[in-house]
């Protein structure tokens, strides 16, 4: 059995919790019905998105482990084909079936939507799906032989084409070209620890993510609506891992540290279920009357964090709702039992 590295634990369950706050600002941000309020939204808004994805990204490259051999590339991929495709087909048929309940939405999808997820995904399901292409880039780059960093300095040139031409090519594409380089930094940081977290880049990194925000306030006028990307915020973002990773890493043990640690090995279930249950608050709420951005807020997050966190633990006790969340352990636990 592998032994977890706590600090990665940890470091996934306060940025699983981040996403849930960012995305219940941004859900009650998009009603309109809180201009009052809308600079405090903003302000949230571009802070977490300055952070979440990026060091989501970097986690995923930091346990990534290279590949060698076209068997081994087959094989995982047929791993994450199974792992992160079906529930990113399941979730997708559950997204937008709610969504139809009540269109009180705020990017409303078709029935048709759900026959091109090959193609586009589905909201937030865009993670799960880019994140898939990028196992897929960088293996193909593993067995060719391709040297770390040589495979920076391609997803370098990558990013910097897609982020300067802003190129009209299929999201796959875009997506390798602007996430690929945040995950690969998260490997090189296993590596090579003692340069990019040495404190005068860890410095550097702070000043750059400071600098780059109030620069953005004052001359850009969405820079917060933004979940991925953009040449106004890109330096930002790939600064924030280099920050947050060794943060994350030295925080001392207690209740709260703990505490997220133990969620953020559940940090797939969080993601994929807590999308819907919070629209589906926020609406039932405003129906019912609550006008009050602060409660509306704080309720809407309270509900989607444990209603969340009730639905890791019917899925540690019932295998077939397990199955939802981890196809390919069930998948390999059935086969091995019946061999």
């Amino acid at each position: 059995m592998k032994t977890r590295i706590k600090w990665l634990d940890l470091t996934k369950g306060i940025t699983i919790f981040l996403v849930v706050i960012v995305h219940v600002i941004e859900g009650i941000y998009k009603t309109g019905k809180f201009p009052q309020y809308d600079g405090f939204s903003q302000f949230i808004m571009g802070i977490l998105f300055t952070i979440v994805m990026p060091v989501f990204f970097a986690l995923s490259g930091y346990t990534y482990r290279p590949i060698n051999t076209f068997k081994k590339y087959g094989q995982s991929l047929y791993k994450k084909i199974i792992s992160l495709g079906i529930p990113y087909i399941i979730f997708s048929i559950i997204y937008v079936c709610l969504q139809h309940v009540d269109q009180y939405v705020h990017q409303f999808n078709t029935w048709r939507d759900l026959m091109t997820i090959y193609t586009i995904p589905i909201g937030y399901l865009w993670f799960l799906y880019v994140l898939f292409f990028i196992y897929v880039l960088i293996g193909l780059m593993d067995i060719s032989g391709v040297p770390a960093l040589a495979q920076l300095v391609i997803y370098a040139i990558m990013f910097g084409y897609y982020i300067v031409t802003q190129a009209n090519i299929p999201y796959g594409v875009s997506g390798l070209c602007m996430w690929t380089i945040c995950f690969y930094i998260g490997y090189l940081i296993k590596y090579y620890s003692k340069i990019l977290l040495h404190k005068t880049v860890i410095v550097i990194s702070l000043m750059i993510i400071i600098l780059s925000i109030v620069w953005q306030m004052v001359f850009i006028s969405n820079w917060f609506n933004t979940n991925m990307m953009t040449k106004y915020d890109f330096v930002a973002k790939l600064a924030s891992i280099v920050l947050f990773l060794p943060i994350f890493a030295h925080l001392k043990e207690n209740n709260i540290t703990n505490y997220f640690s133990k969620y953020g090995y559940y940090s797939l279930i969080i993601y994929l279920v807590h999308a819907p249950i919070a629209s589906i608050a926020r609406i039932i709420m405003l129906k019912v009357g609550i006008s009050n951005y602060a409660i509306l807020a704080l309720l809407t997050l309270v509900i989607s964090w444990y209603v969340s966190i009730g639905v890791i633990y019917v899925t540690t006790k019932n295998v077939y709702i397990n199955m939802l969340f981890y196809p390919f352990q069930n998948l390999r636990k059935y086969g091995s039992q019946h061999n």
